[in-house]
């Protein structure tokens, strides 16, 4: 652990999920090459490939949704958020 993750206290907030829809992600290549790439950022602790989309489990005081969606977009593949259903 290092001094800013102990200091900010990142290593202890509260998770976040956010969904993203993935088109043209229809293979076990494109799966990996969108799972490394989100799994690499700084922030993320799980993805899971779920129907046509991906859940993404991360650290807000790591990464913001947005910066998940933009590497995604980089590696090729088009991703767009599923907003959560509010609780009524």
């Amino acid at each position: 652990m290092t001094k800013e993750t102990h200091r900010f206290g990142a290593e202890n907030a509260p998770l976040e999920q956010v969904t993203f829809e993935l088109t043209e992600v229809n293979s076990p290549e494109a799966l990996r090459a969108v799972c490394d790439v989100v799994r690499d950022l700084n922030g993320v602790r799980d993805v899971q490939f779920v129907g046509g989309g991906a859940v993404v489990t991360f650290n807000p005081l790591g990464i913001r949704k947005e910066q998940i969606c933009s590497a995604i977009r980089r590696s090729g593949y088009r991703a767009t958020e599923i907003p959560m259903k509010a609780e009524s």
